[in-house]
């Protein structure tokens, strides 16, 4: 009995070995911290930038690992990060938040961490649009020539962006609460982000795929074993 007492300890001081290895890897790694935080500092001696949340993966299965990959657009220059590894609980938090800017510095210095559809940063500066006055009285956003593709990335060909729109942004923008679009076609569950990209949602359904598979082999093998006991135990319904 003592033997077996001693092994179970050994197996315990084992483990808790093996947790302490693991949170100091991770601490080493610089997960915990805000990935975000850290770029905006690289970034504080630009005069305008955008990091926008690019891609999401989940790995594993009993210990998952969270990763992000960002964009950082310093006006027409767009660089893409590597990924990296983010905890769970700020994974969780931008996990609506797919295709979106996370923070964003303005030309005339503004700086805000609230959510918001890629390209509304720059709308209402004049280098790179203005707001032209359409038939119906209202106003809209034309970017300039060589910005076109800002509106093609944001899917506003058919409708554009008004300046209705635009100021429901703002508003939210101001009492820091996230903006998906006048039809909520933008962020993870966004019809423009669906279309645009793909492979996440690949990823995501695969992923869901497999486990509903694990699910159903772990209930036939349950089911299997009940059987092979209650055979085992004689039950018979004969005469």
């Amino acid at each position: 009995m003592n033997r077996n007492n001693s092994t179970l300890s050994l197996r315990e001081k084992f483990s808790l070995l093996l947790l302490l290895s693991v949170a100091l890897f991770f601490q080493g790694c610089g997960v915990g911290q805000n990935p975000v935080e850290k770029i905006q500092k690289e970034l504080q001696g630009e005069r305008e930038y955008a990091i926008i949340l690019n891609d999401m993966r989940e790995q594993g299965n009993f210990f998952p690992s969270y990763y992000h990959q960002y964009r950082v657009d310093l006006g027409e220059h767009k660089t893409m990060r590597p990924f990296v590894e983010v905890d769970k609980s700020y994974f969780k938090k931008n996990a609506a938040y797919l295709g979106m800017g996370l923070a964003s510095k303005t030309a005339d210095g503004t700086i805000s961490t609230t959510p918001f559809p890629n390209g509304y940063q720059y709308v209402g500066n004049s280098q790179y649009g203005r707001w032209r006055n359409n038939d119906s009285g209202g106003s809209m956003w034309e970017f300039y020539g060589k910005y076109m593709l800002m509106s093609q990335v944001m899917n506003w060909a058919g409708y554009g962006l008004s300046r209705n729109h635009y100021n429901n942004y703002s508003s939210y923008n101001s009492t820091g609460r996230a903006y998906y679009g006048p039809k909520r076609e933008y962020g993870t569950a966004g019809t423009v982000t669906k279309k645009q990209k793909p492979d996440f949602f690949k990823r995501k359904m695969a992923k869901k795929a497999r486990s509903q598979n694990r699910f159903k082999n772990k209930v036939s093998q349950r089911m299997g074993r009940s059987k092979n006991t209650f055979r085992s135990r004689g039950f018979s319904f004969g005469k």
